[in-house]
């Protein structure tokens, strides 16, 4: 039996990044439902150049997500954005059109993994979303407050933790895991 799970994520948590890459290589995504939740809400408006402590908790970060998914094409971004726009609008592309909307937030992602984009820019959501054909993407009241709410629901499990995932069946894994604990997770 294949079990699914929710995945509570950040876009600027490189753990969470590489476990969706992960996902997607081992074609689990069809199998996770995404909730975006910000696991650090006072981060800035546009992204800000790191200063020198973040830059190394970065680097820190990035390094031992390398060390960890040496598959996941990772670079080292300059600063770490607020991510509530970017979530919002993951949550309206998906409201659009699933399949669509999932394309979407793994580009969101990659933007600031790989190429170092400010995810935070709703100009830059903007783009992409036309760029996928979500010509009427526009985020609504509804979309703010499913966002809140996967928040609350993030808070209430108490991991404390992205990215979590909670299986259909309760069982939480939390952290970024090896591809064994994951297929392991999905089909035990």
């Amino acid at each position: 039996m294949k079990h699914r799970a929710v995945l509570f994520s950040d876009f600027n948590c490189p753990f969470c990044y590489a476990l969706e890459e992960r996902l997607v290589a081992l074609h689990l995504s069809s199998s996770v439902d995404w909730k975006g939740v910000q696991h650090d809400p006072d981060l800035p408006e546009p992204r800000q150049i790191a200063t020198y402590s973040l830059s190394r908790a970065l680097e820190r970060e990035v390094v031992h997500v390398k060390e960890l998914a040496p598959e996941v094409d990772i670079a080292f971004p300059v600063g770490k954005p607020n991510t509530r726009r970017a979530i919002e609008y993951s949550i309206a592309a998906a409201r659009l059109d699933a399949m669509l909307g999932l394309v979407y937030r793994h580009t969101i992602a990659r933007e600031m993994w790989v190429n170092g984009e400010d995810i935070s820019d709703e100009a830059l959501l903007a783009k992409l979303g036309h760029q996928l054909g979500l010509n009427n993407l526009a985020v609504s009241e509804v979309d703010r407050v499913l966002a809140q709410m996967w928040r609350t629901e993030w808070e209430q499990l108490g991991t404390g933790a992205v990215p979590t995932l909670v299986r259909d069946d309760g069982k939480v894994l939390a952290g970024l895991v090896s591809t064994a604990d994951l297929q392991k997770f999905f089909s035990e």
